[in-house]
């Protein structure tokens, strides 16, 4: 990759090095919500034979479980780390290509490829407007007419009352970020590479984008719900609970006055 990085990307790349991202949604019950109900939603658009790019790859846990299925993916990474551990992991694999590349700029692929892409990640990790709009331009550029673009979102409430107010210190951990009380709003997630928005900042990207672009909304998705909330009840479920538990967030993942309080959510549009 020869474009020059701005200090954002640096950000991200110096706290995603190290970090065992490939892992994450694996970790606990909770944390596979998120995985669970994302290929749900994936198993509805996809067709057999279909091609597939994965942008923000991250370690890549999409793009090995499509390519699983058949799949054929080009996985797309800003980290360098992640980028070699993924061409090592999947160097026998003939359904995946991996790129080292940057979310708003991928002349590399083609117009008007892929079946579906996603960008899981690189949009969160964006605090430019124009950024980020330039990355969901960009993925849908390489979407055929028609197919669906999944772009995540992290939220602020869910992870405000899980990381700070069910803390031990919940005045003394808020000062860790930048917090407007008299509107409960995260204005600077400190510390952290990830945007928090608010379910009103995610509107007003995908407006502009699908005006921009030609584009339209499909639909939206809590990806783990209020599962990380908590967590400590789901991590400790019987599998037949959690079977239960799972069924609860596929029948309301698409409810507004539950979406607030997911930790992260997609939105899917299409040109």
């Amino acid at each position: 990759m020869t474009q020059e990085l701005n200090e954002q990307e640096k950000k991200v790349i110096e706290q995603y090095s190290g970090f065992p991202e490939g892992q994450r949604l694996s970790y606990t019950k909770a944390n596979e919500t998120e995985f669970i109900i994302t290929m749900h939603y994936l198993h509805k658009f996809l067709k057999p034979g279909a091609k597939i790019a994965d942008v923000g790859a991250g370690g890549g846990t999409y793009t090995k479980a499509l390519a699983d299925e058949g799949y054929q993916v080009d996985a797309v990474e800003l980290t360098p780390e992640y980028v070699t551990q993924m061409k090592a992991d999947f160097a026998e694999n003939d359904h995946i290509r991996v790129f080292e590349g940057n979310a708003k700029d991928l002349h590399f692929l083609k117009d008007n490829e892929y079946d579906l892409v996603l960008a899981m990640g690189p949009i969160y990790s964006m605090k430019d407007f124009d950024d980020r709009k330039a990355a969901c331009k960009e993925a849908l550029r390489i979407a055929k007419p028609g197919a669906p673009v999944f772009i995540a979102f992290c939220l602020q409430d869910a992870p405000l009352i899980h990381e700070i107010f069910m803390s031990e210190n919940p005045a003394k951990e808020i000062t860790y970020i930048g917090y407007d009380p008299e509107h409960a709003l995260v204005t600077d997630n400190t510390g952290s590479s990830r945007l928090l928005d608010t379910i009103s900042d995610v509107d007003e990207l995908i407006e502009a984008v699908c005006e921009e672009n030609d584009a339209k909304k499909v639909c939206r998705f809590a990806q783990d719900g209020i599962s990380q909330i908590i967590r400590s009840y789901v991590n400790s479920m019987s599998e037949e609970s959690y079977a239960e538990w799972i069924q609860y967030l596929i029948a309301t993942a698409e409810r507004p006055d539950l979406m607030g309080f997911s930790d992260h959510i997609v939105q899917v549009i299409k040109k």
